[in-house]
């Protein structure tokens, strides 16, 4: 039963703070001393304020962002997540480059390591941030 709750936990972080903007699911589904191995990440001391600022940062920029959860795979204490990410830059700044009005889409896979309360404590990820900058870059009238 353990790994549909850390399933759970995993799925509640895309469904309901990314697409929903409840940064509060933040606190809620991660360790305080949660760890992030991204390699965009692992300087920071702290990674929910870290992941609530890039939540914040992609609903600005893209406020139809939706993320949908494609594939969730648990074994033992580890999540795999295959998560769609889809919006339109209609909002502030992305990366630096200002409101396009282009639509983007990225397959991101995630793994999240849970402790036994089910909140995650340890994250590494592919994120598709390559491919978000170059559908943003390839924005007709840019």
């Amino acid at each position: 039963m353990e790994t549909e709750a850390n399933k759970r936990t995993v799925r509640r972080v895309f469904e309901e703070a990314f697409t929903q903007g409840n940064l509060d699911v933040v606190d809620a589904c991660l360790a305080p001393d949660a760890v992030d191995r991204h390699p965009f990440a692992e300087d920071e001391p702290d990674f929910r304020a870290h992941l609530k600022g890039t939540i914040r940062m992609l609903r600005a920029a893209l406020p139809d962002l939706e993320t949908t959860v494609e594939d969730l795979v648990a074994e033992g204490d580890r999540v795999a997540a295959r998560i769609h990410l889809t919006g339109t830059h209609t909002g502030g700044p992305l990366f630096g480059a200002e409101a396009t009005g282009g639509r983007v889409a990225v397959e991101q896979f995630h793994i999240v390591q849970c402790d036994d309360q089910a909140r995650g404590i340890r994250h590494w990820a592919y994120v598709g941030l390559d491919q978000l900058q170059r559908q943003i870059a390839a924005t007709p009238g840019r």
